[in-house]
């Protein structure tokens, strides 16, 4: 209909070669109401004229004419457009003839002797065409439409996929192929979720495939280049339609796997700093407290002294005392200063001050049967923090001792090497300097590799209740403010698992401790 409410024209074109047949079709046609613009055609020249003119919705066409064939005028029209109905329109067409006609794509054919088909066939025709090109713009739609979907799955930043009930993907986006490894069967795959969280994402799958009810879990995925896990938000939702009938189980399900890496790092870094506050401020209370007691047992080692003047063994104990309490009255002081430390840097040689950390681990070294292996180069020196420098030691030596086992081995070592230094100041880049290279390994039982990465986090500890987790983060801090850098790292070696702790300090680091002191 078009817009005055008008039937629209049917657009015909008929060739025929005898003007009284035409007219006699054009009357049986218009009589039947049918709203017709008829388009005349006598021979080849004008058939071929007429159908290059224009679009049509039907061809009526004799079969057989002087110098022309109704079967070549329907391959010209096929040619054109190959659902347009054809109709013939013939004095004699034997049963074969129309046979072949309509297996050559002829819609319909009438005989002359039986005109009062023709309109039955031509608007069977017209309703046969309608109804093609109504499925055909359904087909076009779905097509568009399934385009459409898949270009916008595709731009999504969420892994999306389609599974079976057992978790078979029977489709995956874009996303998923580009961030999980190849040849993953199900989105439950052992070497896709990782297994800390896998039981629990199948107990919800379960549930969910029993009710017919969508679920969520957080759990960690593995990523296609083999470059470690990360935290992802798992919604799986039952396709509309996959119930044929109540009780049924789900043919389809939907699934989305959203980034939540750097949410998970955001909240914990948040939850870190809470923590770190408030172990501060009890810290620097505590610091506070104990800094008048350790003043006074300072006084009293110094009267002890007096009293032992004829006994050089006291007087040796006594020393050593006096050097650790003014080394936790340090700490103390470094505490309340919230590690602005004002102290000089001083000259350290690299084998003194091992031997020096080893001294205070003797009685600890000789009950556990540790051995221990000393390799110092010499005129190994820099200029440093002492009292820093030695903390970081006694650190990295206190975790190798605790991670031997009876009979085991500890090696220290200290020698100069080229490295690129950290600049601190308005230069950008670093510079090649010569560095100080302190290293301490053990053959005890090495770093698991899913702890390796948070070793430096503040509070996480892998002695359990034996450790505080502050130790080697602060040890981290002290290297860094220095600019230097500290690393760990597990490898099968000789006797077992050796652990290699490597400290790498610049020889003089004057300029960073004023920088740092400066920026705090």
């Amino acid at each position: 209909m078009d817009e005055a409410g008008e039937q629209a024209k049917v657009r015909v074109l008929l060739l025929e070669d005898s003007p009284q047949d035409a007219e006699l079709v054009a009357n049986r046609l218009e009589r039947a109401g049918l709203p017709l613009e008829m388009y005349p055609a006598h021979d080849r020249a004008s058939y071929y004229g007429q159908l290059g003119a224009r679009q049509y919705d039907l061809i009526l066409a004799d079969y057989a004419l002087p110098d022309f064939d109704g079967l070549a005028a329907l391959e010209a029209a096929r040619a054109l457009d190959p659902h347009l109905p054809f109709v013939f329109i013939s004095g004699r067409v034997g049963e074969e003839v129309a046979i072949e006609s309509l297996q050559r794509g002829a819609t319909d054919y009438v005989l002359k002797q039986r005109m009062e088909r023709l309109v039955p066939a031509v608007k069977r025709a017209l309703k046969e065409a309608d109804e093609h090109a109504r499925r055909r713009h359904v087909e076009q739609s779905f097509r568009e439409s399934e385009a459409r979907f898949l270009h916008v799955i595709n731009a999504l930043p969420q892994m999306v996929w389609i599974s079976a009930p057992d978790g078979e993907l029977t489709y995956t986006n874009k996303a998923w192929l580009e961030h999980v490894p190849p040849k993953t069967r199900t989105w439950l795959d052992p070497g896709l979720i990782h297994p800390d969280e896998r039981a629990g994402c199948a107990a919800s799958w379960e549930r969910s495939l029993a009710r017919h009810t969508s679920f969520s879990c957080e759990c960690r995925m593995m990523r296609r280049d083999g470059g470690g896990y990360r935290w992802q938000l798992v919604r799986m939702v039952p396709l509309l339609g996959s119930l044929a009938r109540d009780g049924e189980p789900c043919v389809e399900w939907l699934g989305t796997a959203t980034d939540l890496q750097e949410q998970k790092l955001h909240e914990e870094a948040l939850r870190t700093a809470e923590t770190l506050a408030v172990s501060g401020r009890m810290m620097a209370s505590i610091a506070h407290e104990i800094n008048n007691p350790l003043e006074s047992l300072i006084n009293l080692i110094f009267l002890a002294r007096l009293e032992s003047q004829e006994n050089p063994r006291a007087l040796a104990y006594l020393d050593m005392s006096e050097n650790e309490l003014e080394r936790v009255s340090t700490i103390t002081k470094q505490t309340l200063q919230f590690y602005r430390d004002p102290a000089t840097p001083t000259e350290i040689d690299g084998r003194s001050i091992l031997e020096d950390v080893l001294r205070l681990f003797s009685t600890r070294l000789t009950a556990r049967a540790v051995r221990v292996e000393l390799t110092a180069e010499k005129n190994v020196v820099l200029t440093a923090n002492r009292g820093e420098i030695r903390q970081v030691l006694i650190n990295l030596v206190g975790n190798a001792i605790d991670a031997v086992s009876r009979g085991g081995t500890v090696c220290l070592s200290a020698k100069q090497v080229a490295g690129q230094r950290r600049e601190t100041g308005a230069s950008a880049g670093g510079t090649m300097s010569e560095m100080v290279e302190f290293v301490v390994c053990d053959n005890g039982v090495g770093l698991a590799e899913e702890k390796a990465e948070r070793l430096f986090q503040p509070f996480f500890s892998t002695k359990g209740a034996h450790g505080t987790g502050l130790g080697l983060w602060v040890s981290k801090g002290i290297v860094e403010k220095h600019g230097g850098s500290i690393s760990l790292v597990t490898e099968p070696g000789e006797g077992g698992k050796w652990t290699t702790a490597t400290v790498l300090l610049p020889r003089d680091a004057v300029d960073e401790l004023h920088a740092g002191q400066g920026g705090a």
